[in-house]
């Protein structure tokens, strides 16, 4: 029996029924899973352990698992519970007030240790039975509940609907107190992609900065995308992303660095892409600070991008915390290797 850590969503959470759909990029995790397989839920939206499940069935991205544990909200182990948060192998050693920067709970689907995972089960068996409650922010917790809308067809869709002032003085406060360091990872991301073999674009209004922090001697940087194939309109909104890695007039990967703007413009700007070229089979990341992470889960899901055409934004970008980007800067870099980067980055539920 092997365990894996699940992140769950508040509307994941909520909405279980005995299965769970995984995105496409964890095919390699789910082609592992096995049946008697330990799946221990996390929901990152309270920071709490909800449940243990073991697996079924898989079929495709879809997993058929028994729940052994399953706990209300408020009987949801918090992450920084004293005796597992000492004991676990990676939690133990970090700052509890820095929780959302760990590294094992940023992947659905992640293996854990032996230990780690027979201890979960454990103790949230032993939780289970006892059945202690700890209080959470209910109101916090029903905002970011997604909204879930039906179609003609019977389809169903998740859905949200961000308040837009609360988004604007959250723009505001975000962009005066990490301009620096969404620079400082613009220039991660440009220098690991320029060590894999990538060429680079960055707009030409961004690179005095940029460059201040890249200071590499040479830049294997592109001065236009006039020689991509494709139509004016397509090449100009291109240009406009915060980075772009290329290999034989290919484009290997997009990245929107959400910082200082709104973030809904950024993903104006995705959606536009993909609206243009509903075939293009671009790999695009949004790159946050983790204190943003629930906002751009939200924004994702308005319903002009859960409506979108060839499918919903949230399955054609995945997430990267500023942290993820430190962590895989600081890997032993391959050429052409973009493909690394798919375990460092989070399918946003």
């Amino acid at each position: 029996m092997a365990y894996y850590l699940v992140l769950l969503s508040p509307s994941a959470y909520e909405s279980f029924a005995g299965s769970l759909t995984f995105p496409a990029g964890r095919a390699s995790a789910l082609a592992a899973l096995q049946r008697g397989d330990c799946l221990i839920a996390y929901l990152p939206a309270l920071a709490r352990w909800i449940g243990v499940l073991e697996v079924q069935a898989v079929h495709g991205r879809q997993v058929r698992v028994q729940p052994t544990v399953w706990l209300s909200l408020a009987q949801g182990v918090p992450l920084a519970h004293n005796r597992l948060w000492n004991a676990l192998s990676f939690t133990r050693s970090r700052d509890p007030s820095m929780a959302t920067a760990i590294p094992t709970l940023r992947t659905t689907l992640t293996p854990l240790s032996n230990a780690d995972g027979a201890l979960l089960a454990s103790f949230l068996r032993a939780h289970a039975e006892s059945g202690q409650e700890t209080p959470y922010d209910q109101a916090a917790y029903q905002a970011l509940l997604a909204r879930r809308l039906t179609r003609n067809d019977g389809s169903n869709l998740i859905v949200a609907m961000p308040d837009l002032h609360d988004m604007h003085i959250e723009d505001l406060f975000y962009s005066n107190i990490e301009g620096r360091e969404t620079v400082r990872v613009q220039a991660l991301l440009a220098e690991a992609g320029a060590k894999m073999g990538y060429a680079i674009w960055i707009p030409h209004e961004d690179r005095p900065v940029v460059f201040r922090e890249w200071r590499a001697k040479r830049r294997p940087m592109l001065d236009s995308l006039d020689g991509l194939n494709l139509d004016l309109l397509t090449r100009e909104t291109l240009e406009r992303f915060d980075m772009l890695w290329l290999q034989d007039s290919q484009i290997a990967r997009a990245f929107e660095i959400e910082h200082s703007y709104s973030i809904y413009l950024g993903l104006l700007r995705i959606a536009d892409l993909f609206s243009l070229q509903p075939q293009a089979a671009t790999r695009v990341h949004l790159v946050a600070p983790d204190s943003r992470r629930e906002r751009i889960f939200q924004e994702i899901a308005r319903p002009c991008f859960s409506l979108m055409q060839p499918a919903p934004l949230r399955e054609l970008v995945t997430y990267l915390s500023y942290e993820a980007v430190r962590d895989f800067a600081a890997q032993p870099l391959q050429p052409f290797g973009a493909d690394r980067l798919d375990a460092f980055a989070e399918a946003v539920d």
